[in-house]
């Protein structure tokens, strides 16, 4: 049986094949550890772009929903009621367009229905309507008694008693536009609510 033998030439030439290939498969493993850290990487950025965007539409929706919230306290501000004054003779029967806002807002076109004794109906138009309280007067107290036609505000040493019990007075609709054209609306059985504009639907507010 012969021996076999190899010459130092053909020694070197294996070590160097045998150093290429490890050498490749090397490379090939950090190309591979190299796509997995850039994969992870884009995954990481998609994820905090998501996270971003979904932080900014809640912001958004949550400043929405404040902006809604405030309209509705400021519209709120808007209030009419039935009162008479304390005068023994000649005492004035009317009603009282009250703006209260916080913020000295001033409300445009309003109109108060009003119902009185016996059925009778009157509509008290305002066309601007600033802080304060306005007295609009019902002249007489039969069905068909006139009013007044300018609401006067009402002085510090005006004292209005409200009716709070009265069945046969009432306010059936106020309407009114706030700063930015929006027009509410408040009834007895409905509360106060956003009226609809084309393409949008009446939004109850609480």
């Amino acid at each position: 049986m012969s021996s076999l033998h190899l010459e130092p030439g053909t020694i070197a030439d294996w070590v160097a094949a045998l150093a290429a290939v490890l050498g490749c498969i090397l490379s090939i493993f950090a190309l591979r550890v190299a796509l997995a850290a850039n994969e992870t990487a884009d995954e990481t950025r998609q994820a905090a772009v998501i996270a971003a965007r979904d932080s900014a539409t809640r912001e958004a929706q949550r400043d929405e929903v404040d902006r809604a919230r405030d309209r509705r306290q400021l519209a709120g501000s808007v209030a009419s009621w039935w009162a008479a004054d304390r005068e023994e003779n000649g005492r004035r029967y009317g009603v009282v367009v009250s703006n209260q806002s916080p913020t000295s807002a001033v409300f445009y076109d309003v109109e108060v229905q009003v119902a009185g004794p016996g059925g009778a109906t009157h509509t008290i138009r305002m066309k601007v309507l600033p802080p304060g309280q306005f007295f609009v007067q019902k002249k007489g107290l039969a069905q068909q008694s006139s009013w007044d036609g300018i609401p006067l505000p009402v002085r510090e040493a005006d004292v209005l008693d409200p009716f709070t019990v009265a069945g046969d007075r009432s306010i059936t609709v106020l309407e009114y536009a706030d700063g930015l054209g929006t027009r509410w609306q408040w009834t007895p059985g409905a509360g106060l609510a956003e009226l609809a504009s084309p393409g949008r639907s009446t939004t109850p507010a609480s």
